[in-house]
């Protein structure tokens, strides 16, 4: 796959995808920061500068300008905040290329954040949090966060808390987007049906006008030594019991994340994986399992995820356990390992299809690490992964004084539930 990063004169970083005979093309617009940036009194000001950005530039006065100018154009666009980055993009017909750049750059350039849409919005992400916290799997996500990076910044949810949020003012967003979107912080990403030279001209133009100067770094989150495993429980009237079993990793940077992915392939990528046959087919014990690694700049977690009825959360966790076990005491089979060896590649090469996916593909590599590797690169480390490898990984990572675990649901904390939360040699 054929892409090119280009640094302009004033630190702008572009990436530059080209996709031959592709009908639609991509702009994004990246700037390093998130929640992991911000002051603890003003939490939240990442991802509510990213929705006032819509709502007006002095060419494009209100949010209804914005929306249907974009809509005229049947693009479809967003933004999205996360811990490390915020990205603004559109995606339309290639002919529109220049209209969506231009709209999206002046979102991300020139938004004038008016007083009255300011408030109107506070209750736009109030209601947002209210939904979050009343969602028992994202409330099992936000406690297990605050018990594993208790004092560091990675506690914090994206979205800030209500009294937070409702004390930011005009004046914090201004100062907030003038010392983080600066030209060393932002990167564009154009992929699609343009040519090379129009999207390095188009870059170009508006790279140029990001305004240099130093912005504030990613506050440390560091990952503390456990004696021993640890657990919280959110009480909550539900009809299911929401688990999340999670063990402290790696960093982005460490060459074993790619090994990671495949630990979580085997753990629950497809029907026949692990945990979907453990827990769905052979236990019934409820509808949703998930396995994840997501790796950051500092830190590192590996999590595993399930629904279950809250009389059978002890024999559930035991069973995860006896999963995760098993990667660490007994290495894979080979025809396990090429199966999902052949999952993990098949699904990165069909999740770049689209010029929005190439673009995202390449981009989030770059603003989270600022290295990129080639689709093809990565699947030749994909392709050399080993038996001995898993094994190596698993026994890195799961280890009791990594091992933390939240519930959301009618239950207690119990001395059962501590010695179900047990990796046996």
């Amino acid at each position: 796959m054929n892409y090119k990063k280009t640094i302009l004169p004033n630190g702008v970083r572009v990436i530059t995808v080209p996709m031959t005979d592709n009908p639609t093309v991509t702009f994004m617009m990246y700037v390093g920061t998130g929640a992991l940036h911000e002051n603890a009194e003003k939490a939240g000001i990442s991802h509510f500068l990213e929705h006032m950005c819509f709502k007006g530039t002095p060419t494009r006065p209100g949010p209804r300008h914005i929306s249907k100018e974009l809509d005229s154009l049947g693009a479809q666009y967003n933004a999205f905040t996360w811990l490390e980055r915020t990205c603004y993009y559109a995606k339309s017909e290639a002919r529109h290329f220049r209209h969506i750049a231009d709209v999206i750059s002046d979102i991300y350039l020139n938004s004038m954040f008016p007083e009255e849409e300011i408030q109107k919005e506070k209750g736009v992400v109030l209601g947002e949090i209210d939904m979050y916290s009343d969602d028992p799997k994202s409330k099992a996500d936000d406690i297990l966060q605050e018990l594993m990076y208790k004092g560091y910044p990675a506690e914090r949810t994206t979205l800030g808390s209500k009294s937070t949020v409702s004390s930011i003012t005009r004046e914090d967003l201004i100062a907030y987007r003038d010392g983080q979107y600066k030209a060393e912080n932002t990167i564009i990403v154009i992929a699609g049906g343009i040519s090379e030279t129009e999207m390095l001209e188009v870059a170009g133009g508006i790279g140029e006008k990001v305004p240099s100067g130093n912005f504030s770094l990613e506050k440390e989150t560091k990952d503390i030594i456990q004696d021993k495993p640890a657990i919280t429980v959110f009480k909550k009237d539900t009809d299911q019991a929401h688990i999340i079993v999670a063990f402290r990793s790696f960093n982005i940077f460490d060459p074993d994340v790619y090994i990671a992915r495949m630990i979580r392939g085997i753990l629950r990528s497809g029907m026949s994986s692990r945990l979907f046959v453990r827990l769905r087919e052979q236990m019934g014990a409820g509808y949703y399992v998930t396995a994840d690694h997501l790796p950051f700049r500092y830190f590192g977690q590996f999590s595993i995820s399930t629904g279950t009825e809250p009389k059978r959360v002890n024999e559930i966790v035991v069973a995860i356990m006896e999963e995760v076990n098993r990667l660490r005491n007994e290495l894979v089979g080979e025809e396990e390992l090429a199966k999902v060896r052949e999952i993990v590649r098949s699904g990165m090469k069909m999740g770049l299809e689209a010029s929005d996916d190439m673009a995202g593909f390449f981009g989030e590599q770059e603003v989270s690490k600022g290295e990129i590797l080639t689709p093809e690169e990565i699947d030749a480390i994909y392709t050399s992964v080993t038996a001995e490898d898993i094994k190596r990984v698993a026994e890195r990572i799961f280890t009791e004084n990594r091992l933390n675990m939240s519930i959301v649901g009618p239950l207690e904390k119990t001395l059962e539930l501590e010695q179900a939360l047990v990796l046996k040699a």
